[in-house]
């Protein structure tokens, strides 16, 4: 979660399910972690893994691990977080990742990519969703044109839909879906469109 690559979560994260936060075991959770679980609560993605990174500098530390956890929860419950998987590990020397660490002896739950592997998510969520298009570009190819262009994220859209732009909360009206092979009369999660 570095600052500078917060427009690529965003542009990541749009049509994502699950989200991994990553934080630094040394330093918890930061101003960049709060504003990262803010926008992925704004995409509405639910699930979400906090991984606990540099364990090994902690020393494997169950209290340092078991103070991160018990901060990211209590901020995340104010912005609707609530199904949160927790996982120590070490990018550097593999635990937890791939396989159970001889190093948490304390922690009981699965490895990152277990978890990766296994988790269901909500395959209907991005049809039958509020609609969610984080906006990528605005296109104003002549003065006589303006559109919004992105990848909706959740929901559908067809011209006529009342729209809401947040967090200005400007509410307008779709007047067209444009795309390179011409306009559509509905579009859907999963594709990028230019609207009116």
């Amino acid at each position: 979660g570095h600052e500078q690559y917060t427009r690529n979560m965003v542009t990541g994260g749009s049509t994502a399910d699950l989200a991994v936060i990553l934080i630094d075991a040394r330093k918890g959770v930061l101003v960049q972690t709060r504003r990262h679980s803010y926008l992925v609560s704004l995409l509405g993605i639910r699930k979400v893994v906090l991984a606990i990174n540099k364990m090994d500098l902690v020393d494997y530390s169950k209290d340092v691990f078991e103070r991160i956890v018990a901060e990211y929860s209590a901020f995340a419950e104010r912005i609707d977080l609530k199904d949160i998987v927790a996982i120590p590990v070490s990018g550097l020397k593999g635990d937890n990742i791939t396989s159970p660490s001889d190093h948490t002896p304390w922690y009981h739950g699965p490895t990152l990519m277990a978890y990766l592997e296994t988790v269901e998510v909500d395959e209907t969520r991005q049809q039958s969703g509020a609609l969610r298009l984080p906006v990528q570009w605005v296109n104003r190819p002549s003065p006589d044109f303006r559109g919004y262009a992105g990848t909706i994220a959740s929901g559908t859209v067809k011209p006529g839909d009342r729209i809401r732009a947040q967090p200005s909360g400007r509410e307008s009206t779709v007047a067209r879906l444009v795309t390179a092979n011409g306009d559509l009369s509905l579009a859907v999660s999963g594709q990028s469109v230019t609207l009116t």
